[in-house]
């Protein structure tokens, strides 16, 4: 079955990566894979201003928030909380959290002692950012699969303040969602697909029993992310 599915998913891949080079402009980060950890994020807004302002873009809207006092910094599934601190906005689905530890996370890419592993999670405007979700659209149809939330993932770091994007080449990081229950349905298989800056599409295969959750194994950086089921 794995097989079948990516050979479906390579159907899609070059087409997908034509369109989305630009789709990723509603991230709003201060540093990007080119900056790796252990370099000083640039001057800028700090990391508070910018989650106000990217999650207020992402809600309808707008101006959903006035201060980063509003949104919570920590997450759950099934009442597993995320080891990672941050911005936890995504209310499309029914928690997230980050299952691999802080020292693992440390570690795997190389952070420096005052470098802390950092979070972002909000919901995905689907008119605003229309080609990461034509890609994962694209990628889903190939595998006659339907379409459910689509979540906006930042997995970086804090250093003075400043927020920065981990690399996306490192250590596997693993994340969980909540299925929401519009959208949970038995005897479904259930995965994500991940469409990246520049054009990547991935499938990420769910790990978990639980049929109200979603467990998969991605790396650091910013990328859409939607949940479907076929």
């Amino acid at each position: 079955m794995r097989m079948k599915f990516i050979q479906k998913l390579l159907a899609c891949a070059l087409t997908a990566a034509l369109i989305t080079a630009p789709s990723m402009s509603v991230f709003a980060s201060s540093i990007t894979d080119s900056n790796p950890p252990g370099s000083n994020p640039p001057g800028g807004s700090s990391v508070e201003e910018e989650v106000v302002e990217i999650v207020n873009r992402s809600e309808e809207g707008g101006s959903a928030v006035g201060s980063i006092a509003d949104i919570s910094s920590t997450s759950s599934v099934a009442g597993v909380k995320s080891t990672v601190g941050g911005v936890y906005a995504a209310s499309s689905v029914d928690g997230v959290a980050i299952n691999t530890s802080v020292a693992s996370i440390t570690s795997g890419y190389n952070l420096a002692s005052d470098e802390t592993p950092y979070a972002r999670v909000y919901n995905m405007d689907v008119k605003k950012s229309h080609l990461a979700a034509a890609a994962i659209n694209q990628a889903a149809e190939a595998l006659g699969a339907v379409v459910g939330p689509y979540i906006n993932v930042e997995l970086g770091f804090v250093k003075g303040g400043k927020f920065g994007l981990l690399p996306t080449d490192g250590a596997p990081i693993t994340l969980s969602f909540g299925i929401p229950k519009s959208f949970a349905q038995s005897g479904k298989t259930f995965a994500v697909i991940c469409v990246r800056p520049g054009g990547v599409v991935t499938v990420l295969e769910n790990t978990s029993t639980n049929p109200n959750i979603i467990t998969f194994t991605t790396t650091g950086g910013q990328g859409s992310y939607a949940i479907i089921k076929y």
